[in-house]
């Protein structure tokens, strides 16, 4: 999806596909991960952690948009079991048809 970046932090996500992991590089350093797993073609977004000093920095809302823009992109569907994850959607409905409908996970609290 076009969107403008999350953070004015000049990092990189990247997928690792052996751990199911999306991981938020600034330089060298990994200063954020949202562990995902692959279940029966959907992908179920588990949890995201971020380095204490680059919490508030808009580094999960990158790392969520950018990973979910890749399983955008590849045609499967997103089951959230992450409430970040969850509370992210909510506050980007343009993320919600990427949500699996049959299985959506956590639904929103509105």
């Amino acid at each position: 999806m076009d969107r403008d970046k999350y953070t004015d932090l000049d990092i990189h996500v990247a997928k690792d596909t052996k751990a199911e992991t999306y991981d938020a590089w600034l330089g060298p350093e990994r200063i954020g991960t949202l562990v995902y797993q692959l279940t029966a073609g959907r992908v179920a977004m588990i949890s995201i952690a971020v380095e204490p000093e680059y919490q508030h920095h808009g580094v999960s809302a990158e790392l969520i948009a950018s990973a979910l823009d890749d399983v955008a992109d590849s045609g499967a569907k997103v089951t959230i079991i992450c409430p970040v994850v969850r509370s992210f959607i909510d506050e980007h409905p343009e993320y919600a048809g990427v949500v699996d409908p049959n299985r959506p996970g956590i639904r929103t609290r509105r």
